[in-house]
């Protein structure tokens, strides 16, 4: 079963309880807005905590850390020029063999029809060369763009996808996804802003004037009808 504990005299409670059953110091477990935070269980001392704060007992962390939308875009940028220098290395030699190949084909086919013993090469023998180089070549090609469509395609299983949405009342734009964050900004009310990557209940947004983390309640999709139209 899931426990707070009191930090003044460090008796238990049920997680649902409000204040100490012993000394009624209050938990604290209220937002500005007077709603409930969200709990988790210290991984130290097994003691619930806010999801926002450290462990008053044992010191447990909040949460780990993760990439960041932007840190993974710029590793995809760089992987795809890995791949694209990669490509240029394994498409050269037979991109210059299939030249030459071209070039002996050219030249048997301009060359006298009169044939002597031992002299080399046929037409024949360059048209089937030719074809080989050709099927390296398009092989070599057709795996490089398989490798980079796979590089894009993993990045952009993180890319932010952005969605309009308009203020529903004043909200201030904090500069991380927690309550505790700076305040960088105000949108007003009425006004339009784009909302991106969902984290721990924030949502990202971008607007002319500011851009940071907000809280997804105080906003209501866009739409002609939110516009006034």
């Amino acid at each position: 079963m899931a426990y707070l504990r009191c930090t003044k005299c460090g008796s238990k409670a049920l997680v649902a309880a409000s204040q100490c059953p012993r000394c009624a110091e209050p938990f604290r477990l209220l937002d500005a807005r007077g709603e409930r935070v969200k709990l988790k269980r210290c991984r130290g001392c097994g003691i619930m905590h806010r999801i926002d704060a450290s462990c008053h007992w044992c010191g447990d962390v909040p949460a780990p850390w993760r990439l960041s939308g932007a840190l993974l875009r710029n590793a995809a940028a760089v992987a795809l020029m890995v791949v694209g220098a990669g490509a240029v290395w394994r498409v050269a030699p037979a991109v210059r063999d299939f030249a030459s190949t071209r070039q002996t084909r050219n030249d048997v086919t301009a060359a006298p029809t009169t044939t002597y013993a031992n002299t080399a090469p046929t037409a024949s023998d360059a048209n089937a060369r030719y074809a080989a180089d050709s099927a390296r070549v398009a092989a070599a090609v057709s795996q490089t763009l398989d490798s980079a469509a796979a590089v894009v395609l993993a990045a952009g299983d993180d890319s932010v996808r952005w969605t309009p949405a308009v203020a529903r009342t004043w909200v201030n734009v904090r500069s991380d996804a927690s309550r505790t964050g700076e305040v960088v900004g105000v949108i007003q009310p009425a006004a339009r802003a784009m909302l991106g990557t969902d984290r721990a209940g924030w949502r990202q947004v971008r607007s002319p004037d500011v851009s940071g983390w907000v809280d997804p309640r105080l906003f209501e999709a866009d739409s002609l009808r939110t516009r006034g139209n």
